[in-house]
């Protein structure tokens, strides 16, 4: 027994034991990364190829893949740190987005929103916080929505709305802005048309002399919708600064505009039909990606100066009134009875556009203007606030028009050089509008006859909203050259949308509407009848058609008694602006409707005398 325990025991310490198992090494970090994405997230692409993530769980908060704090990459950084107590180096960082990227290539693409977006019939509006919720809106009303059924993207300039509270009245607005009441149905359908994702949005402009509060109105009126930690932005120096300040926000509130040079003119027009812009990827030799989208855009300034036909068809703009010494309040103060106004404002809107949804298939109308989609929600709201705002809006864009017309001295000799119906071509139209005054040198911008062309064509829309004729006819075999047919409008044809100011471009035999006839008169506001006893004297279409006795106009709207004559070339002249016969400059305080010297109506009409109602430097033909 002992023998055989003993044989056991040595048979035992024979066999070898088996070598322990190697340590697993613990993944690498880029690989770790890689996994903590794929079971929180699902990794889908946007039509336009942007990856961005969606939670599985938890609030309803897209992430983009890369960006800043809100960004899936941050997320991972800061989550890796907590689970391992060690801070994820670039590189690995780096490796996971990119394979995440890919990942999101090969999902189906689906629309990825920014504030507002439409689904089954209703509309929806990104609250921007971290609940993720939206509020939807339909015909019968409204409501907040947990998990909303499409994904909206969020920015660094995405900032978060109030939740809306019912009860509220638009009155909580109005009473924060100096708006004049005949616009605020247009700027209460400003709003509403900028929850509707699909439509054209118009621009709006706030217009107003200094001390109207325009900033503080572009700010409240743009955080109404879409708040940002960046409300207002500085005018854009290029099509690219613009880009990326557009692309990032739902409503884009430009502060300060002085003027609009002709690129930044086509951007908006762009933003507000849809606008579309082709890059080159980063690091790429030829890879390109494309930056499409439409926004609603808000621009406040004194006066914005010159507008391109285009830009003016798309533009909506509403007057502040001068805020008094007494009436002004302090900064704090305003921002404070604006954040409690707030969510009943947001209510308020929100209430309105559901009626106006319901009140949409309603409207009808024989004949809509270019912003044909925007004038329909303002009917409908006019219908459901029983105001007169489309009737304001035609009149304002026919006010466009005449600013248009009148700050272009080409237009401006051509309405004062075609006095009846006249067809030729454009060097002939060009000789006609050409001053024959043997003093008169041509400026430096003064057209060629295709410069001439392409003036025409462009201004054509503004034109015809004044009642003037203009059409591109049609080349038989022989002819080369681009004919037109233009007609003024009869002496005594009203023009479209007169009832909101005086037209600034005379007409034969015409008292602009709110002038008094009679002379003497000075109340701007009265209203004047046409006189029908004017008839047009017989001319050449070289000539200014004029009446016996012009209707002037002043910079205050009241008639200038001053009879000098301040016409001499030393005093202060308006840039750009020259009489139209002898083509020197006018002086600074002829009205907007000035378009001759007055000595140079004299020696057309010379049996005509000065009188009291001849104003200052300049006459309306």
């Amino acid at each position: 027994m002992t023998r055989g325990a003993a044989a056991g025991s040595d048979d035992a310490e024979a066999t070898p034991k088996p070598a322990p198992e190697p340590k697993q090494a613990p993944p690498p970090a880029a690989v770790r990364l890689t996994r903590m994405a794929l079971q929180r997230y699902r990794l889908v692409c946007s039509p336009d190829n942007e990856p961005f993530a969606i939670p599985k769980s938890g609030p309803l908060v897209v992430r983009q893949l890369r960006g800043g704090r809100g960004s899936l990459r941050a997320e991972l950084a800061r989550d890796y740190f907590t689970a391992t107590g060690q801070v994820a180096g670039q590189q690995p960082l780096a490796d996971a987005i990119n394979v995440l990227h890919g990942t999101a290539q090969q999902a189906d693409p689906e629309p990825l929103h920014l504030r507002v977006a439409e689904h089954a019939g209703q509309l929806l509006l990104d609250l921007g916080d971290t609940t993720g919720r939206a509020v939807a809106i339909g015909p019968g009303g409204w409501h907040l929505v947990q998990r909303p059924p499409v994904w909206f993207r969020r920015t660094a300039l995405t900032g978060a709305l109030p939740e809306p509270v019912r009860g509220g009245t638009l009155g909580d607005l109005w009473s924060l802005l100096n708006l004049d009441e005949t616009h605020r149905p247009i700027l209460a359908a400003v709003l509403v048309a900028a929850l509707l994702p699909g439509i054209p949005h118009p621009i709006l402009s706030l217009a107003g002399e200094q001390g109207s509060g325009k900033s503080t109105a572009a700010r409240m009126i743009s955080a109404a919708l879409d708040p940002s930690p960046a409300q207002l932005r500085k005018a854009p120096r290029d099509v690219e600064t613009w880009t990326t300040a557009a692309a990032g926000s739902w409503v884009v509130a430009l502060d300060n505009i002085s003027t609009v040079p002709e690129w930044l003119s086509d951007a908006l027009c762009r933003a507000s039909t849809g606008d579309g812009d082709v890059r080159r990827e980063l690091y790429t030799n030829g890879d390109l990606y494309v930056i499409a989208f439409r926004r609603v855009v808000l621009l406040n300034g004194i006066d914005l100066g010159a507008l391109r036909d285009d830009l003016a068809d798309r533009l909506v703009t509403v007057h502040l009134d001068r805020i008094g010494d007494r009436a002004r309040r302090h900064d704090a103060e305003v921002t404070r009875q604006w954040t409690e106004a707030h969510p009943r404002v947001l209510g308020a809107l929100l209430d309105l556009t559901a009626r106006v949804l319901d009140a949409l298939p309603t409207v009808h109308r024989d004949e809509w203007p270019r912003m044909a989609d925007f004038a329909r929600v303002l009917a409908a709201v006019d219908q459901v606030l029983d105001t007169t705002g489309l009737d304001t809006y035609l009149a304002l864009r026919t006010e466009l028009a005449e600013d248009a017309v009148t700050s272009d001295p080409i237009l401006t000799r051509l309405i004062a050089a075609v006095t009846t119906e006249w067809t030729g071509t454009s060097a002939e139209l060009l000789d006609t509008i050409t001053p024959v005054s043997p003093e008169w040198k041509p400026p430096k911008d003064w057209p060629s006859p295709r410069q001439l062309t392409t003036i025409v064509r462009r201004r054509a829309p503004s034109l015809r909203r004044l009642g003037w004729t203009v059409e591109e006819l049609e080349k038989d075999a022989t002819a080369r050259a681009v004919r037109f047919k233009l007609c003024p409008p009869p002496p005594d044809l009203r023009w479209p949308g007169n009832d909101a100011r005086d037209a600034r471009v005379a007409r034969p035999g015409h008292v602009p509407a709110g002038q008094d006839a009679s002379p003497g008169s000075s109340d701007s506001r009265a209203t004047a009848e046409r006189p029908s006893d004017v008839t047009r004297p017989s001319l050449d279409a070289r000539d200014v058609t004029r009446p016996a006795t012009p209707p002037l106009s002043s910079t205050n709207g009241v008639e200038s008694s001053d009879t000098s004559d301040t016409s001499d070339e030393s005093g202060p002249s308006q840039v750009g602006r020259r009489c139209t016969d002898c083509g020197k400059p006018l002086p600074a305080h002829a009205g907007p409707g000035v378009l001759v010297h007055v000595e140079c109506w004299q020696a057309r009409t010379p049996n005509s005398t000065p009188s009291s109602q001849q104003s200052a430097g300049g006459t309306n033909p």
